[in-house]
């Protein structure tokens, strides 16, 4: 039986092997995908946040290295009427609540320092769903003076001041500044 050697390595996959490693491969990503979907998601509100917070630092930063006062303006602010996902940096040189009008810009006006940036164009599904106060009165974004201090000088407050950054699936993260200036997530 010398004509009848069988050679091993040549044999292929059979069609019910290969249906079974579809099968498997589709059970796979059908178990993983919500998963996959959920980490992106958590991902994406919690670079929101970070965002978020940071801007409101470099807020803090330029009022003290500048000296005067400083702001993190809502876009949702009743005086501004714009998107909640939308805010800006500015500056009040006179101290008095002399904000630029929200039609300003770098172009324009000086004392817009940042243009408005839309947080969901980075951050789908993201928004900054409130700025409140501790009462749950709702303010048009965080000031800071020339101390790094927050404080607000057009509406009375009452601190801590609650930032709540949302997405499209309900999940929330929470940015809290303190009067003395400190700025954290919790």
């Amino acid at each position: 039986m010398i004509g009848h050697i069988r050679r091993i390595g040549n044999r292929g996959f059979t069609l019910v092997e290969l249906i079974v490693v579809v099968v498997i491969f589709g059970v796979m990503a059908a178990v993983g995908m919500p998963l996959l979907l959920n980490a992106i998601a958590g991902s994406r509100i919690d670079g929101a946040t970070r965002q978020v917070m940071y801007e409101i630092r470099a807020v803090q930063n330029l009022a003290v290295t500048r000296g005067g006062d400083f702001g993190f303006h809502w876009g949702a602010d009743p005086l501004v009427g714009m998107a909640p996902s939308i805010y800006r940096v500015e500056t009040d040189p006179s101290g008095a609540c002399g904000w630029p009008a929200p039609a300003d810009t770098t172009a324009t006006n000086p004392d817009v320092i940042r243009d408005w940036y839309d947080l969901a164009g980075d951050y789908q599904g993201v928004t900054i769903q409130s700025v409140t106060d501790n009462t749950g009165t709702p303010v048009g974004g965080v000031m800071f003076n020339s101390r790094g201090a927050s404080m607000n000088t057009c509406v009375a407050v009452t601190f801590p001041l609650t930032i709540t950054i949302a997405d499209t699936a309900g999940a929330t993260r929470t940015i809290q500044v303190q009067r003395a200036g400190r700025v954290k997530i919790i």
